[in-house]
């Protein structure tokens, strides 16, 4: 199989750096796909001082900072190899994931979940994602690191892990076929890339290997950060899910999983907003609900679990008071 690595960038060369280094070290890229989101001055690998034509660097620049959204579709539309992987500037990848394409030589998939260390655990002496997402992997029974084919129960349960762009090994032509890009917005970019695929896959492989290091700071300019009206764009990224959801033929199976996860990401968002968005967020969140939500949707969560269906009311509610 052959693989590019997508890297949005914006005003990171240190990180770029790095990755850039670890990445010609481990040789598992055929090519590497620098997306520049506008950086001033431009992250240009040649200015780093690699010779990108010898290490099969792709130099690609947005004029306008845009988002790493748009700099991941940048990649995507130059996309000339089987597979791809998404990988943030500042994080770095582990020796597993040699491994773990070299398992995956032959198999047909049309992506491939892996599991990642979070610095956050990390700096609390576990090794692996945050809790929300190892409690996924337990009760999926996903503990092999041998990558296999998951079951359709497996997949709706793991479509709830956090929405990160860099824990799948992507086939090209999957993305392609269906269309499948990131939302063009400054934060949430992922969710779209994140859900559709699951519901666009046939075939979806997992291994519980720790394949790359997410790094977060608690401080800091990265999007997990951020607190501003930015977040108030994840219903852009949210409405589109909706509208991919109901030209699926296997919506019925997603409901449940799709809720249960946008109510705890407004419980996130919520928790990290400046507080004088909330009232405008409840609001929004009321009118998201309301706009997808049909009575045959809600008849189906309040029969499979009321317990979430009161919390759609709750949300309503509120926003509406």
């Amino acid at each position: 199989m052959t693989l590019s690595v997508v890297i949005p960038v914006r005003n990171d060369p240190t990180g770029l750096t790095r990755l850039l280094n670890q990445l010609l070290q481990l040789r598992i890229a055929e090519r590497i796909l620098v997306c520049d989101d506008a950086s001033d001055p431009p992250c240009r690998p040649a200015d780093l001082g690699f010779d990108e034509a010898a290490a099969g660097i792709c130099y690609l620049r947005s004029s306008d900072h845009r988002g790493a959204g748009h700099a991941r579709n940048m990649g995507i539309a130059a996309l000339d190899t089987d597979h791809v992987l998404f990988f943030d500037s500042d994080d770095l990848l582990c020796d597993a994931v040699v491994d773990l394409l070299r398992d995956l030589e032959g198999k047909a998939f049309d992506f491939c979940l892996f599991r990642h260390i979070d610095s956050r655990q990390r700096s609390r002496g576990t090794l692996g994602p945050m809790d929300s997402d190892q409690q996924l992997w337990q009760s999926a029974g996903l503990q092999a690191v041998t990558p296999q084919q998951i079951s359709a129960d497996q997949v709706e349960q793991m479509a709830m892990i956090a929405a990160y762009p860099w824990n799948k090994i992507y086939r090209s032509g999957f993305l392609q076929e269906h269309n499948i890009r990131c939302t063009e917005i400054m934060v949430h970019n992922d969710l779209e890339l994140h859900w559709t695929s699951f519901l666009k896959a046939k075939h979806i492989y997992a291994s519980a290997a720790l394949c790359c290091e997410h790094f977060v700071a608690p401080e800091g300019g990265r999007l997990t950060n951020r607190r501003d009206r930015e977040r108030l764009e994840v219903f852009q990224a949210l409405s589109a899910l909706h509208q991919v959801l109901r030209e699926t033929a296997q919506a019925p199976r997603f409901v449940l999983p799709m809720t249960t996860f946008y109510l705890r990401l407004f419980d996130w968002v919520q928790l990290t907003l400046e507080e004088h968005y909330h009232a405008e967020f409840q609001h929004r969140i009321a009118a998201f609900l309301l706009a997808n939500h049909d009575l045959a949707t809600m008849t189906l969560i309040a029969d499979r679990a009321p317990d979430l269906a009161h919390r759609i009311n709750g949300h309503i509610r509120r926003g509406w008071s």
